[in-house]
């Protein structure tokens, strides 16, 4: 067994301070891919810095773009009105990762970060010409996706 700790995060700056003041830090959002990969030894955390309460979720429409949080969860995504009215697509595509229970734990910031090439989000930011926003940076999809 590995030791490690466990941190709700505040905010995202107290994510952001926890994570340097870690060796092997892991940011948790769904916990959809990272969960099974430490069960499977894949990877170690010293460090597990839950992001549930950073502020991170929700879906606005901001006039000329949509801006969806990387803690918003699938089932937020598909059955936004806001993201219905404007990229229904991305609504339909939502509707169709994984199963009930994905839906409802798994995030858009998770799938973007992990960039698993099988994920659906990474080709839709992609399509859509969207821009990934960091605490540091805005990065074009085109720029952040490469490989």
């Amino acid at each position: 067994m590995y030791a490690t700790t466990y941190i709700r995060a505040k905010d995202v700056a107290d994510a952001v301070s926890q994570l340097k003041g870690s060796d092997e830090g892991k940011l948790l959002a769904g916990g959809q891919t990272l969960i099974p990969t430490l069960k499977q030894r894949l990877t170690s955390s010293d460090r597990l810095i839950d992001l549930t309460d950073t502020g991170l979720s929700g879906i606005s429409d901001e006039g000329g773009s949509i801006r969806i949080g990387a803690m918003t969860r699938h089932v937020e995504v598909e059955t936004s009105k806001v993201v219905k009215k404007a990229i229904p697509a991305l609504a339909t595509l939502a509707s169709g990762i994984g199963d009930r229970q994905v839906r409802n734990c798994g995030t858009i910031g998770g799938s973007v970060a992990n960039n698993d090439p099988s994920a659906c989000y990474p080709s839709a930011l992609l399509a859509l010409g969207a821009t990934v926003h960091t605490v540091k940076r805005d990065i074009a999809a085109s720029d952040y996706f490469t490989g």
